[in-house]
């Protein structure tokens, strides 16, 4: 089994991140309200926020957006 690679994680930026976009859409990501819901990509903004922008290009495997046709599918 192939080991995973960890990162540092900082919870309270995640915590600090959803506080501050909870109510609103940060414009910076595509909005997928009328195509099935945000709640996904909500929590994966969330977790890049922890993460300190750290994204997996792998393509089977990975988990990243640079944009609405360029992302992963958890996006």
């Amino acid at each position: 089994m192939k080991s995973l690679i960890q990162f540092p994680y900082d919870r309270s930026a995640a915590v600090n991140y959803a506080a501050k976009w909870a109510l609103r859409r940060n414009p910076r990501f595509y909005d997928f309200e009328n195509i099935g819901g945000d709640c996904t990509n909500f929590a994966s903004q969330c977790l890049l926020a922890g993460s300190g922008e750290t994204m997996n290009f792998t393509p089977t495997m990975g988990w990243y957006y640079l944009d609405v046709n360029h992302r992963a599918p958890a996006w």
